[in-house]
Order: structure tokens, then sequence, then C-alpha cells
């Protein structure tokens, strides 16, 4: 009830202000067992990646601890650092939300290099670490859009949004959210990449404070604690 309830709250607040929602082209693709196993290979990935990012924000956000005791101080010196990665890449696209990148990715992915996934995650994870809480949601989903591009490259199917079930540890919301966004012809795809992406991904996630009832793999195929 407090979910439903500031949901339709910030909804009505977000029409109020006279602002949109953004209309996505819906996929329309059939269920087919060719498609399904690059959409669970698919699934893999984006969980792998989205582990990624967990892990490597948590490490940066230890190192900055290290580094520098006094909080206030914290994001100063990931200014610095995100200052040298802009010079390293020499592309403003990656800043912010990067919702160029997203826009073009969901296009069709003209312009957007194989390796954009990856500077995202990087310049998102050092920014997160380093104290700049600006969202998480939004350039994860960036980061799904651009993988989605890589991967569609590689198995020609369009999955360009399962990488937050791999972060966020919540399957069932992303499902929705893929099934809101680009319709519900494509929710079986949608689920099993969500799924998939959330068994694939790390026990941890994103949100230090969740916690897990249960263990999402048995344990010997999970490996040594």
């Amino acid at each position: 009830m407090p979910a439903l309830a500031a949901g339709v709250t910030g909804d009505r607040m977000a029409r109020a202000l006279g602002l949109h929602h953004r209309v996505f082209s819906p996929i329309t693709l059939g269920v087919e067992g060719g498609t399904l196993l690059k959409v669970a290979v698919a699934g893999v990935a984006f969980g792998l990646v989205g582990t990624a990012f967990v892990q490597l924000t948590h490490l940066v956000r230890r190192v900055a601890g290290r580094l520098v005791r006094w909080p206030p101080l914290r994001p100063a010196l990931g200014g610095a650092v995100v200052l040298a990665l802009l010079g390293l890449v020499g592309s403003r696209q990656y800043l912010g939300l990067s919702l160029g990148l997203a826009d073009r990715s969901l296009a069709g992915g003209a312009g957007v290099i194989g390796a954009a996934f990856a500077l995202k995650l990087l310049f998102t994870s050092v920014s997160l670490g380093f104290g700049f809480q600006g969202g998480e949601v939004t350039p994860l989903f960036v980061i799904g859009a651009s993988l989605g591009v890589t991967l569609a490259r590689l198995l020609d199917v369009p999955v360009p949004l399962a990488v937050f079930a791999g972060a966020a540890n919540t399957p069932l919301t992303c499902t929705f959210l893929g099934a809101e966004l680009f319709g519900s012809a494509g929710v079986v795809y949608f689920a099993v990449a969500c799924v998939l992406a959330y068994i694939a991904s790390a026990e941890s996630g994103l949100y230090e404070s969740q916690r897990h009832e249960l263990a999402k793999l048995p344990r010997p195929l999970r490996g040594p604690p």
C-alpha cells in the first residue's frame, strides 16, 4: 500500500507539473524458441554487468573512504577523477543521465560504440562511489540500453532493459517496467531476461539495506562463501 500510494501520488504530481511519460515503440515479437534462447543469453550478460556495476561502485566507495576521511571532501576528489576520465575518453555523452545515449540506443544504436555501456558504467560508478548521489536508476537504464545495442549486434534481438534487474535485484518490478515501456506483447521475453539477470547477478545488490530471505542459488552452485 505505501508503494502504491507513493506511485500514484508521484504520477499525479508529475502530470500536474506538465511532465509526461516517454513513449517508446512497442516490441511486437511473437514467442519463438530461438529468440527466447537469445534473450536468455542476454539476460545472463545483463546480470553479470549488473554485478560489475554493483561491485565497482562499492569498491570505489571503499577506496574513497580510505583516501579521504572527511566525507564532504570526497566529491571534490571524485570530480577531479571524472574530469580526468573525460579527458581520456574525449566525449561528454557519458556524463549526467546520458539520455542522448539512451535515445540513440533505443532508436537502433547508430553511433553507439560497443564499449559505450562499459564507459557509462565506469563514469556512473565513480560518481556514485565518491558521493555524487544524483540517482542510479536512469544511468542503469542507459547502461542496459547501450549494452542491448552491443548484444543485439551479436544476437539480433532487442533487449535494452534487463540490466536494472541484475543491479537492483528486483526482477518482477523490471518485468513490469518492460511491459509498461515497450508493450505487453514482449512480457515473456522481459520476464526471462529479468529473472536470469537476477539469478546471474551477485547476492549483494546496489542497495546495501536490501535483504534476501532466500539465497538465489543452492550453495553448491554459488561456490565458496
